[in-house]
């Protein structure tokens, strides 16, 4: 089901999330897609993620809310 980032940011805070379908806007920002695997452990979700391998779709992962202190993220 498609939910927009504030759904998704409201519903799955604190949780890393991977979504499928995604939509971005004129600046390329996500503002929305389809949340298929989401966990407070980022690397359950990689694990999980190799059955969307061949999606044919914007995918994305990413971390939802606050970065936890002592969390450190290269983009």
């Amino acid at each position: 089901m498609y939910l927009s980032m504030q759904d998704i940011i409201n519903k799955y805070n604190g949780q890393w999330v991977f979504l499928i379908n995604c939509k971005v806007d004129d600046n390329d920002e996500i503002i929305g897609g389809e949340v298929v695997l989401n966990d407070k452990l980022r690397d359950k979700v990689i694990s999980e993620m190799e059955s969307y391998l061949f999606e044919e779709s914007d995918t994305i992962l990413t971390y939802v809310g606050k970065i936890p202190e002592g969390i450190s993220l290269l983009l």
